[in-house]
């Protein structure tokens, strides 16, 4: 009913708008009409009034009426062919007669004029000549007020046919709102019938079905989240009270479902809890196992680098051990007394062999100190705030073997570098196997003894709330080919038995699964390679 409605009003709006754009482009043409027709009458006037305002003796007086009339002429046949239906014969033909007189009155006083101007000086006209004249003048006056009064009937015809054009535009106009008006009143009757029908069909529905439905969804909401028996009423159309019927013994059975899975899930959880602990435990163990292989790996260099400052601190022990003896014999002034150049080599040497002496016990507590550092397990695996500069310093030393004749080290460590929450025995882990393989890369490519170089930089980032290390070598560099895979476990680019392919696959478990930060790679064929290492400041992972 509302379609139909909108229909009907649809299409009487298109009748009406269709009647007002024909009366419109009617007015429109009928404007151009009277454009035209006045365009006539201005000319028709122009010829009457040329008359007036023009002297008698103007020479281009008559000329001047000539191309008026002409003009006239053609004005008066453009409304005869287009608009001889507005207008008819009793209208247009006096129009064409009056021109026709006024033009022959006009060629006559012309001819009186041409006569007049070929009159010599002190020559006189013909005796009857003015009077001709005058009776050619009155009887162009009386044709003047002929085509005066067609051009008066004919302007007031075209004024009323724009007139009559124009009211009935208003009138077309009118309709149109009137219909527009009770259109809208039927249209918004119509709406509003619709919504009072629509209102009504929804809350019978409601009374039928959506209230059952929603005590229905309490009763099992109240059953299922609570734990609460099942109480409902079959009540309702058939399709509600069947719905309740199985639901009913949906929930009964989703009950008995639900105990039995749920201890399910309840011993797979323990059993889950158990496997992560015991997962942890072995990567932890893997890390530390790890660990100890490079320090075994390392240790005949280790034992060279304990071995030569101990040399070097043992000779100059006994050098002051035979220093100290010549200075309590010469006291003593015993036979074995040393002479005079004896004393002054001792006096002069001997501070020299102290100092020396202490720095070769020096070097070994910190290689003993940096590889109980480096060697440092925390069995709980807890990230706890540490001094990073150190843990990269201590590293350094243990690894000094693997890169001391391949390579200057270099440490570029931030001085002001905050305690980084992390596991410092994980970390360190990682940092040899970078300084390890970057001390090969240099190997590899310089075979001639020519040395490369390792740096060690720290940086911290407070707007990140991270920390970075970067260990830059330059040696060959990554091939292309194998970038992608390189933290894969087992997978290596050494000969087989040199390498296990682990230490990459453990440093990214460390950094990314352990520490909750990250690890990448910037490498140059031919150039050499970065590795970057980002730590939270904060134990949470972000």
């Amino acid at each position: 009913m509302l379609i139909g409605l909108g229909w009907w009003g649809f299409a009487s709006l298109t009748d009406a708008t269709r009647e007002l754009e024909e009366e419109t482009r009617r007015t429109g043409d009928l404007s151009v009409e009277y454009k035209d027709v006045g365009a006539f009458l201005s000319t028709a006037r122009n010829i009457m009034v040329s008359m007036e305002v023009y002297p008698e003796n103007y020479e281009g007086l008559f000329g001047v009426t000539r191309d008026e009339l002409s003009l006239a002429k053609r004005q008066m046949n453009l409304i005869a062919s287009q608009y001889g239906d507005n207008y008819p014969e009793e209208v247009l033909e006096p129009l064409v007669s009056d021109l026709g007189q006024v033009k022959d009155a006009i060629l006559e006083l012309e001819k009186f004029a041409l006569q007049l101007g070929k009159l010599k000086d002190n020559q006189k006209p013909p005796a009857d000549f003015f009077g001709k004249r005058n009776k050619a003048k009155s009887e162009y006056e009386d044709f003047r007020e002929n085509l005066k009064r067609s051009v008066n009937n004919l302007e007031a015809l075209s004024e009323q046919f724009r007139q009559k054009s124009e009211q009935e535009v208003v009138a077309k106009w009118e309709d149109l709102k009137a219909r527009e008006e009770t259109n809208g009143f039927f249209l918004l009757l119509g709406v509003i019938l619709y919504l009072v029908l629509i209102s009504f069909l929804g809350f019978g529905t409601y009374r039928s079905f959506a209230s059952p439905i929603r005590r229905l969804e309490k009763a099992a909401a109240d059953s299922i989240d609570h734990n609460k028996p099942f109480l409902m009423s079959e009540t309702g159309p058939y399709e509600i009270r069947s719905l309740t019927r199985r639901l009913q013994g949906l929930v009964i059975g989703l009950e008995e479902s639900v105990e039995l899975r749920t201890r399910e899930l309840r011993e797979r959880t323990i059993q889950l809890q158990e496997e992560i602990t015991q997962r942890m435990e072995l990567e932890t163990q893997l890390v530390h196992a790890q660990k100890m292989e490079a320090v075994g790996q390392l240790a005949s260099g280790i034992a060279h680098e304990i071995n030569s400052p101990s040399q070097f601190a043992n000779d100059n022990i006994l050098f002051l051990k035979d220093a100290v003896e010549g200075f309590i014999a010469q006291i003593d002034q015993t036979e074995n007394t040393p002479d005079e150049k004896e004393m002054d080599f001792l006096k002069e040497n001997a501070p020299q062999a102290v100092e020396q002496a202490k720095e070769g016990i020096d070097r070994i507590t910190t290689i003993v100190k940096s590889m109980k550092n480096f060697a440092y397990r925390d069995a709980t695996s807890e990230k706890k705030p540490n001094d990073l500069n150190q843990a990269i310093r201590s590293t350094s030393v243990v690894a000094t073997n693997e890169w001391k004749y391949h390579a200057e080290m270099q440490l570029n460590l931030d001085e002001t570098l905050p305690m980084v929450p992390c596991n410092i025995g994980e970390i360190n882990q990682v940092v040899l196997n970078l300084i390890v393989n970057g001390a090969h890369a240099i190997r590899d490519r310089f075979e001639d003894g020519q040395k490369g170089t390792l740096l060690v930089t720290t940086r911290h980032y407070p707007e990140k709330n991270c920390v970075i290390v970067s260990i830059t070598d330059n040696g060959g560099g990554i091939p292309q080919d194998v970038q992608a895979r390189i933290f894969e476990p087992f997978f290596t680019t050494k000969e087989v038995g040199v390498g296990t392919g682990q230490g990459l696959a453990i440093a990214h478990n460390v950094i990314v699964k352990s520490h909750g930060g990250q690890i990448w790679f910037e490498s140059k064929p031919g150039e050499g390679t970065t590795f970057y290492i980002s730590l939270l400041m904060s134990q949470e992972k972000e």
